[in-house]
């Protein structure tokens, strides 16, 4: 690569995002086969319901020739539509999603996909960049007709690879950094990024909700109007007189339960469990307080927690490790560079560049597009700093 010879990548840190455009397809045209064939039958009714206006106009002798134009013209555009749907439903079949459900084919252009954005649901292709920390050059860039980004940080990381070894880096990603947001969280990722031993940050949902330095975003929020508590539906372990030292139990009617258990564990908590005897529970005039449902069958149980046993490290999961890894002061500061890093770029491509949707139609060509745009961002970064170096 040109931009690896004048030094312009660090290969220190990489930065994984996606880019949602639309593409040169109408999302009216998607659907599964049956939303598509349901579509295709609408279209043939009213189609059926002019014809059948123009037939008792002509009986009647009431046809106004300039409205028949404007409607034959109607009819023959519904047919040709009804005739597109059903030359695509023979000869397709649904489109599968990575997770082995039928997702909604287009019939325009079958590769793209339908997408929700923060400007509203698209159809189109997601341009996925790796971006390298040091001046923003793009390594590897590809499109993908999905909107989910589960799964495909592996294949980037491979693009990646791929890409500086032709420089003569046998493994680049040893010992640089891979930042990703929670769109690309997911366990069958970090499990392979662990394989692979790799220094990645990805960031997961409740990442922001957990950093103190977000505590007080509430405030910033437009005042909501407060909303009354409902009221109590049903008794908690409160309401129930407990002694822990003679393990007796005593409920608001004042019948005593039984010793179930004396350390029941569920999950990292150890309870003591008490439970009520079907006769006080069957006559019980309190039931309805106290069961979950007046037709429950069983009786009452009450759970009392003795205490929280510490987390067992060697049980815990990459999701998990994840969470912990990320939530350091060190953790938050490695992530907070990945906006700084790709949102630049897809920023410069949409409004300098001028790519705001693709133009060309199908996955090879929408990717060529996306890949010549990545290009000419690099460019840039060449003539910027490349003759300096």
């Amino acid at each position: 690569m040109v931009c690896d010879r004048l030094g312009l990548i660090g290969k220190e840190m990489f930065a994984i995002d996606g880019c949602k455009l639309p593409s040169n397809a109408s999302k009216e045209w998607s659907g599964t086969k049956a939303d598509l064939q349901k579509k295709s039958e609408k279209i043939e009714r009213a189609v059926g319901y002019m014809l059948k206006k123009h037939r008792e106009e002509d009986k009647k002798g009431a046809r106004d020739e300039s409205m028949r134009q404007r409607e034959e013209k109607q009819i023959a555009t519904l047919r040709k539509a009804s005739h597109k749907i059903q030359k695509f439903l023979n000869e397709n079949e649904d489109r599968q999603g990575i997770s082995g459900k039928v997702v909604q084919s287009n019939i325009t252009d079958n590769a793209s996909a339908k997408m929700k954005t923060s400007h509203g649901v698209l159809q189109g292709y997601n341009g996925v960049a790796a971006v390298d920390g040091k001046h923003q050059v793009v390594v590897a860039a590809e499109a993908y007709g999905q909107g989910q980004e589960h799964g495909l940080l592996e294949p980037m990381l491979e693009k990646v690879r791929d890409n500086l070894s032709q420089g003569g880096d046998s493994d680049v990603l040893d010992g640089a950094k891979v930042l990703a947001d929670s769109g690309y969280h997911s366990t069958k990722t970090l499990e392979h990024l662990e394989a692979q031993g790799i220094d990645a940050y990805i960031a997961d949902n409740a990442f922001r909700a957990r950093d103190p330095r977000f505590q007080t975003a509430a405030r910033h929020k437009a005042n909501e109007p407060v909303k009354p508590k409902a009221p109590k539906q049903r008794f908690s372990v409160e309401d129930f007189a407990v002694d822990l030292d003679d393990q007796t139990c005593t409920c608001p009617a004042g019948k005593t339960l039984w010793l179930k258990c004396e350390k029941a564990k569920i999950g990292q908590h150890v309870f003591m469990q008490f439970m009520g005897r079907q006769a006080d529970c069957d006559n019980c005039p309190l039931r309805a307080q106290c069961l979950r449902s007046v037709k429950q069958k069983g009786a009452r149980q009450v759970n009392v927690l003795l205490e929280t046993l510490p987390k067992d490290k060697t049980k815990v999961g990459p999701i998990q490790r994840m969470k912990e890894k990320i939530d350091t002061a060190l953790g938050r500061h490695t992530y907070s560079m990945r906006l700084g890093i790709v949102e630049p770029v897809f920023g410069n491509i949409r409004e300098t560049l001028g790519l705001r949707r693709f133009s060309l139609r199908g996955k090879e060509k929408v990717d060529g597009q996306w890949k010549l745009m990545t290009m000419l961002h690099n460019i840039f970064k060449i003539h910027r700093y490349g003759w300096a170096v």
